[in-house]
């Protein structure tokens, strides 16, 4: 399973393969200065609060999913950008150095197009959860309701599906193997925080975030404008679904 999601385009880069072409891949020398920053991550990690945190620190900018076909494709339309070099160009304008949030398909999807070839290395920071069970009922619950973060509204409710959190828990699991697996064989410069580590200490882990990519740590963090999410239906899942293991 590793070697497929490593080796095989996921839907982002057929998409930009389509939408550029000739012009999606990069084979030029180096065109930053300093590493491409690189948060890696699992849906409902904790990977947005990493990067709220993160452009607290001096001279970072982005760690956002910017590399998303859809958010490409909107950009490029309205800007009328040509290419996917172009466009890491265009979005990396200004001061401070630019990040981006990416799953390991697209870590594999930026190495295969050689957008790496732009910048003089690459730093993956992996942010995973200890708890993968109470990640993957957060990640059926907020694909069922659409309800991706505290200030979005609830489109349905979510019922409980053991079949679906199983599905989840095992995609988490290869996903984060994956990260890992990636940065060794892709020669990227590898780091790891955790969510609950974060959530304890969040300084200390958003400093050492900070100097992996080379920036100059916060003295303080902002109160985050993200808040957990996790409620009574979270608990109630949780406990369901040990009670069916144990009980089946």
């Amino acid at each position: 399973m590793i070697y497929k999601t490593l080796s095989q385009e996921c839907s982002h880069e057929k998409i930009l393969r389509k939408l550029f072409k000739a012009n999606c891949t990069y084979d030029g020398p180096a065109v930053f200065t300093s590493p491409l920053m690189l948060i890696g991550f699992t849906n409902r990690c904790g990977s947005n609060l990493l990067a709220e945190h993160l452009r607290a620190a001096k001279g970072a900018n982005g760690f956002h999913e910017q590399l998303n076909h859809d958010v490409v494709t909107k950009v490029s339309c309205d800007q009328g950008i040509q290419s996917f070099p172009d466009y890491i160009r265009q979005v990396s304008i200004g001061a401070a150095r630019h990040g981006f949030k990416a799953g390991v398909e697209q870590v594999a999807m930026l190495y295969r197009l050689g957008i790496v070839r732009m910048y003089p290395s690459v730093r993956v920071l992996h942010i995973t959860r200890r708890d993968t069970l109470s990640q993957a009922v957060s990640f059926s619950i907020a694909d069922q309701t659409k309800q991706w973060t505290a200030w979005q509204a609830k489109q349905s409710d979510a019922s409980f599906d053991r079949a679906d959190i199983d599905r989840r828990h095992d995609w988490i699991a290869i996903q984060n193997e994956s990260m890992r697996a990636a940065a060794k064989v892709f020669g990227f410069g590898y780091g790891h925080v955790t969510y609950e580590d974060l959530i304890d200490n969040p300084l200390d882990v958003v400093s050492r975030a900070a100097r992996f990519f080379g920036l100059t740590p916060p003295e303080h963090l902002p109160a985050p404008r993200l808040t957990r999410q996790a409620g009574a239906i979270n608990a109630e899942f949780i406990t369901r679904y040990l009670r069916d293991i144990w009980n089946p």
